[in-house]
Order: structure tokens, then sequence, then C-alpha cells
């Protein structure tokens, strides 16, 4: 891939376009796919790297999930909490999160202004796994992270 630089476009990127959190989930969470897409393999041409934006309005969520590859994350406006690994974290604008692989985490806007973040993942990674019922209770006796929503961004 030859190099390429997106334009920031109002509340986005030009020909970049919005989707919800994941394919066929509604909700109050956009996502931005800048540059990279999901690969299968590493012999597919494109970028290693896949670069997302979320911008979860007042009270969206992004899945409580875990899997096996790691993930970074830049707040690039508002504020907002992180649940990752048993730790609760409030985050503001410029603040960075390595979500590291297996990890337990959600990051949550628990404001009334847009929370967003990058996200920096790999292109050629595993699908989501769900929190065991063990995890799930750690989260629920932590009395720090009764912002968490176990319910945001499922499909039914």
């Amino acid at each position: 891939m030859k190099t390429r630089i997106v334009r920031r476009a109002g509340a986005g990127w030009a020909n970049i376009p919005v989707a919800g959190y994941a394919p066929g989930l509604p909700g109050n969470v956009e996502r931005h796919t800048i540059i990279g897409a999901r690969r299968e393999n590493e012999s597919e041409p494109g970028p290693k790297l896949e670069l997302r934006y979320f911008r979860l309005e007042a009270g969206g969520a992004s899945r409580l999930e875990k899997h096996e590859h790691e993930h970074y994350v830049i707040v690039g406006e508002g504020r907002g909490k992180v649940y990752a690994g048993g730790d609760v974290s409030e985050l503001a604008q410029h603040d960075v999160v390595y979500v590291a692989p297996m990890q337990p985490h959600q990051f949550v806007n628990d404001g009334e202004e847009p929370f967003g973040f990058y996200c920096i993942v790999s292109t050629v990674r595993d699908f989501y796994t769900a929190l065991s019922r063990e995890e799930r209770a750690l989260i629920a006796a932590n009395p720090e992270a009764q912002f968490v929503q176990p319910g945001a961004q499922v499909r039914a």
C-alpha cells in the first residue's frame, strides 16, 4: 500500500463511512475504520495494522469482551471510563491504554459529551470471546466497576 492521507471532515474523515460498533448492531456508538481492514491472513495485500475511531455518545459503551490480540487506545475527545483486567480508570483526551491479550475490557461514556478514541489493532486477528461466568461475577462484585455494561453491543 502506498502512503495514504485521510483528511478530517466534520465529525469524521473524508470518504470514510460511519458504521455502528459492529455490522448489524444498532446503538449510540459510531465506528470509523480510517485505514486498514480485517484480513484472513498475512499474505493478503494491505496494511498490517488497522486504525479505527470509536465515538460513544452519552451512555454509550463498547462490548465487554476479551480476545487474543492486543490493542492500543488513544483518547481523542471527551472523558470516559475503562474497565481492563480488573482495573478501573477514568480517561481524558490524549490518555493511552494498552489492552493485553485475553484481558476483559470495556470503554464507557458515563458523561454528557461524546467520548471518542482511536483503536489500533492488527488486521489479522481473532474475534472476541465472551467473558466467563466467573469473570462477570468478579466485575459485578467490584464496587468501582458499577459503570460496566455487560449487555452493550451484544447481538440478541
